[in-house]
């Protein structure tokens, strides 16, 4: 882990390449169903609700299928 990465951006990224291959194949009324239902994407929810500037980071790998937090 790069010294200036913090520790719940490393988790984010590592959540995310776990539901990266879950996710692509779905369409988009399971990836809704997936959203409310999984515990992976509640934990990565919970990184985004902390962390509004990781945003980007998890667009870039799922695409727009988590909503964007308040900043």
């Amino acid at each position: 882990m790069p010294a200036n990465e913090s520790p719940d951006r490393q988790q984010l990224k590592q959540l995310l390449e776990e539901a990266k291959p879950l996710m692509l194949p779905m369409f988009p009324d399971q990836q809704k169903k997936w959203l409310s239902e999984s515990p992976l994407a509640q934990e990565i929810k919970s990184l985004l609700a902390k962390h509004p500037e990781y945003y980007d980071d998890v667009r870039a790998v799922v695409g727009d299928v988590f909503p964007k937090p308040k900043s």
